[in-house]
């Protein structure tokens, strides 16, 4: 690969890492306080989006895995939903907090985001199906995902830092809600759609296509979930990325509400420590098992995080940019580690069921992932609700003043959740099958096949079988 096609390749990820780290950090806010809506019933709305996910994003990795065209499997649908996003993202940020109708609020936000939720399916599995599929060189296609994991993670600060500054602009009186949906539903929409469509004209699918295609039944969607390295990846990812949603989903409510504390800054340690780790984590992906990467630093993460959760405002706020910080370094390898490695597991899956149907891979993993970021939002609105917290008015004229419970709930909500789902991703990890060692093991048997020299009774072929399936 061309440095200039790796790079263009990366940059598709600025909507993956950059668009749900958005939604994360300020939909939620958005829906309750500029739409008016009740926190629970907002974050119901994206809840039932994920009904039609469980069927829409396998379905997705099928037809991606099935399409035959001149420009390969995966392109047409990054390019068409790169048209797509833009102006989908622009509906679904509208400022319809005047309507009288809470149940024509609900409606319209609801099939909004359905809307999104259905382009995004249309873009990330076969996107993200690619990163097994771009190259066939295994260092290079280690690099190139670790190219476009930076890119992420770099979209995710301009995602999370942008919107919160955009917010506390809004809270100050400095800009008005045209102005923000200005910025957000139309700003972003064309930075997200730009990168996708040069991916879908300017990029090259590498690996060869099976003359065979799949059928569409259940047995397609779930049958890469018999494989173990594959369940373990699911269990990583799934601990990870909504460890990371519920902190996104409450930062914004625990620095307005409880730190005292805009979120710019505050968000802003956390980036900064994950974009200081990158040339680490790049270092350690040359020498290290990938799956210690993914849990080496959960402990400080965890540790730091309970300090976050613990700040009282008397206290220095140094103090709490410190802390999150800390809990950024230590979470930057799970972070980083669920795509690296999923190019392996693809590869296991060949060797075992002598198929490659990336696209139902990547279909499932997109799928938790949105769920993932459902079930936070869902949860982190019914515990406030629990704990009694007073939902702001839709024109913003000043925060409400909130209990001492909801305050605490606030703190449960974001720290507990995600404090325990990083100690699960910890144990998982250390138990998961796909060491290196192992996946070396798999790409030397897979060449043999290749070659038509593979030994079906290789008692080594064998024993990793068992170990991997």
């Amino acid at each position: 690969m061309k440095k200039r096609e790796k790079l263009i390749y990366a940059l598709g990820d600025l909507f993956g890492g950059g668009a749900q780290s958005l939604v994360s950090v300020v939909y939620l806010f958005f829906l309750n306080t500029f739409v008016g809506l009740n926190i629970v019933v907002a974050g119901t709305v994206v809840l039932i989006s994920r009904f039609w996910d469980a069927i829409s994003d396998p379905l997705m990795g099928v037809i991606s895995d099935n399409t035959r065209t001149k420009i390969g499997r995966r392109r047409p649908y990054i390019l068409v939903g790169g048209f797509l996003i833009a102006l989908i993202f622009a509906l679904m940020w509208l400022p319809i907090g005047g309507w009288e109708s809470d149940l024509g609020k609900f409606i319209y936000v609801l099939a909004t985001y359905i809307l999104y939720s259905t382009v995004s399916t249309v873009i990330a599995v076969p996107y993200n199906s690619y990163s097994a599929e771009i190259t066939t060189d295994v260092q290079e296609r280690n690099n190139v995902n670790l190219l476009r994991m930076v890119v992420s993670s770099i979209s995710t600060a301009l995602c999370t830092l942008i919107p919160s500054t955009v917010l506390d602009l809004y809270k100050g009186g400095d800009i008005n809600q045209t102005v923000f949906y200005l910025i957000i539903g139309v700003g972003f929409g064309v930075f997200y759609a730009i990168p996708l469509i040069m991916v879908g004209l300017f990029t090259k699918e590498r690996t060869p296509v099976p003359e065979t295609k799949s059928v569409f039944h259940m047995n397609t969607f779930v049958k890469p979930l018999r494989l173990k390295a594959f369940r373990g990846l699911v269990y990583m990812y799934l601990a990870q990325s909504i460890a990371m949603d519920v902190l996104a989903a409450g930062i914004v409510y625990f620095a307005y509400y409880v730190a005292g504390v805009g979120t710019t800054i505050l968000l802003g340690s956390f980036v900064a420590a994950q974009l200081l780790m990158f040339p680490f984590i790049q270092k350690l992906l040359k020498k290290v098992d990938k799956r210690k990467i993914y849990y080496f630093g959960l402990p400080l993460a965890i540790v730091s995080f309970i300090g976050v959760g613990l700040y009282q405002t008397e206290w220095p706020v140094v103090i709490l940019y410190l802390l999150n910080a800390l809990t950024a370094v230590g979470f930057t390898g799970a972070m980083m580690m669920s795509w690296i490695i999923f190019p392996d597991v693809v590869d296991a899956g060949d060797l075992l069921n002598k198929e490659r149907p990336t696209g139902s891979y990547s279909g499932i993993m997109t799928f938790i992932r949105k769920t993932a970021s459902a079930i936070a939002i869902f949860l982190f609105g019914i515990l406030l609700s629990l704990f009694g917290f007073v939902n702001p008015t839709s024109d913003m004229t000043g925060l409400p003043d909130q209990p001492d419970l909801a305050i605490l709930g606030i703190r449960v909500a974001m720290v507990g959740t995600a404090v325990l789902l990083m100690f699960l991703g910890f144990l998982v990890a250390r138990t998961f099958v796909l060491t290196n060692r192992r996946s070396k093991q798999i790409q030397t048997f897979l060449q043999q096949r290749t070659d038509g020299l593979l030994d079906e009774t290789d008692p080594e072929l064998k024993q990793l079988i068992s170990e991997i399936s």
